[in-house]
């Protein structure tokens, strides 16, 4: 068992044997040396996709959590969460296939007819789609867009250029969002075309990405469309967009890559510097796994999604550079994806898509800063010690401090005058903020996930895990306190001093980090 499994319930465990069992016996080697395609970013040529594709389609795995009448089954997006992080950790091409790139919208706005020709066949593997959003210019601000579908006799003249387009040269239609009311504020302005990159006008580029895998530049010279390829209402694009962002922003498949970049650092990498990775990689996991529960339990999924893919993808940028830098002769080399060689220079480089895919991670940071200045930080943890766990419940007292901490830096020091305005205007500051909730919520998962896993050496991992992070996140808390408080938290009686004092002795009880970090170098070597 792998020290970084999620916690399911037992169908869902089992699904994923299913899972693992498929794709493991699919990605042999044997099966991918012959279809290598460096300048495609799943590194394997469109023959065996699309084979891939229709045989996972077959046992019903595309589309898991599409409704029924859609020719899903229905279940929630925790199965398709399991699925990408699977098909992630195995390399395999079925993550941006059509459904996970078009079936939302596809199933939520679609007409039948619409459905029957587009959802269908993606359902059943026989079809590639793309998202066609971005442009240059653009890029996160989608209101920024300049494409534009102008009505004319018996439909819509589309007109324009999108850029970024994953998988442009192999789709077999686009979801495209085009501006439809030039005089209409952003939010009632645009609409969801249906296009097939075959038509008539249309002119697909390839531009190589610095590790030679391709995005595509879509240009569209007034493609002729009629009404039935409008996709839901007209002028309804950005709402509709957002939910689709919404639903992409929480795939588990960054962990996926984690996982495996974990398992294949190189022997350079020193054990101290293996277990700090492991003690992040369980923030991340508790991250998913609240996800998981979430989406199992029928909860909405707000800022949470975000928080996964900002911890994930910024948690494959450490893994890449620590193994890039422990790397040894002629480890150093640039090896494409499932060709025989080293991978690390080729990681250190993908490791920068994730974090600008779907949305900036700044974007999501703003997003979660939004979220949690308008719902208020709770003031304490709900994370109670329960004399079961010393370690444990060492972490729950320190997760309390933490919280407090950030209740008095949300009411008293964001509230602060600077330049005119308020210190919480300012981005830089609700960023910091946002990594110090971050850092509090980590250490209330990862504690709760210790206490929840049976004994052995998982148990022992997550335990290590969970004190890592509780003495690292609560330094990290006071710091960003102090700063947003500015000199006046420095004094001797202000509210944020005892904490602060606090937090260096907390460091020892329940075992000092140095002592737990060689722990998890033990488990993990």
């Amino acid at each position: 068992m792998r020290l970084t499994e999620l916690r399911l319930c037992p169908e869902l465990a089992q699904w994923r044997r299913d899972v693992r069992d498929f794709l493991g016996a699919e990605m042999a080697p044997d099966k991918t040396a012959d279809h290598v395609d460096p300048s495609d970013l799943t590194g394997l040529d469109r023959a065996f996709e699309r084979r891939h594709q229709r045989e996972a389609a077959r046992r019903g795995m595309l589309a898991v959590s599409l409704p029924k009448g859609d020719g899903g089954l229905g279940k929630s997006r925790a199965w398709k969460h399991v699925y990408d992080l699977e098909a992630a950790y195995h390399g395999a091409p079925s993550i941006d296939t059509g459904v996970t790139l078009c079936g939302f919208v596809l199933s939520r706005f679609g007409t039948r007819a619409q459905k029957n020709r587009w959802l269908s066949p993606m359902v059943e593997g026989e079809m590639l789609g793309a998202i066609a959003y971005s442009e240059a210019g653009a890029g996160n601000d989608l209101a920024a867009i300049s494409t534009t579908a102008t009505r004319v006799a018996g439909g819509w003249e589309l007109s324009g250029v999108k850029s970024h387009v994953t998988g442009a040269h192999k789709a077999d239609v686009a979801v495209v969002l085009a501006v439809t009311d030039p005089k209409g504020s952003a939010r009632s302005s645009m609409t969801m075309f249906l296009v097939p990159l075959d038509a008539p006008g249309i002119q697909v580029r390839r531009r190589p990405t610095i590790n030679r895998w391709t995005l595509g530049e879509v240009a569209f010279l007034r493609v002729q469309l009629d009404d039935d390829f409008v996709l839901g209402e007209v002028g309804k694009g950005w709402s509709q967009a957002m939910a689709a962002v919404t639903a992409e922003r929480g795939s588990l498949a960054h962990y996926g890559w984690a996982e495996r970049w974990l398992e294949r650092l190189p022997a350079g990498v020193p054990p101290r510097e293996r277990a700090r990775l492991h003690a992040t990689a369980a923030r991340v996991r508790a991250f998913s796994q609240r996800l998981i529960d979430y989406e199992l339990a029928g909860r909405p999924v707000g800022y949470e999604a975000s928080v996964v893919k900002v911890t994930a993808t910024e948690l494959l940028q450490d893994i890449a550079r620590v193994a890039r830098s422990g790397s040894g002769p002629g480890e150093t080399d640039w090896t494409a994806m499932f060709e025989e060689g080293p991978p690390f220079s080729y990681d250190v480089l993908e490791a920068i898509h994730p974090t600008i895919s779907v949305g900036a991670n700044e974007t999501h940071r703003d997003m979660i800063a939004a979220a949690l200045l308008d719902q208020g930080p709770p003031a304490r943890s709900p994370l109670l010690a329960t004399g079961n766990d010393s370690v444990v419940d060492a972490c729950a007292d320190m997760a309390t401090d933490a919280r407090k901490i950030i209740a008095i830096t949300a009411h008293d020091a964001l509230g602060r005058p600077l330049y005119g305005q308020q210190v919480g205007n300012f981005q830089v500051a609700r960023h910091r903020f946002v990594d110090m909730a971050l850092a509090a919520e980590a250490m209330e998962l990862t504690a709760v996930e210790a206490s929840n896993a049976p004994p052995g050496p998982q148990r022992d991992y997550l335990v290590s895990a969970a004190k890592v992070t509780s003495n690292e996140g609560l330094l990290d808390v006071v710091a960003g306190a102090h700063q947003l408080h500015g000199a006046d938290g420095y004094y001797r009686d202000h509210p944020l001093a005892s904490y602060t004092r606090q937090a260096w002795k907390a460091q020892s009880q329940g075992g000092t980090t140095a002592e737990h970090l060689e722990r998890l170098a033990r488990l993990t070597e």
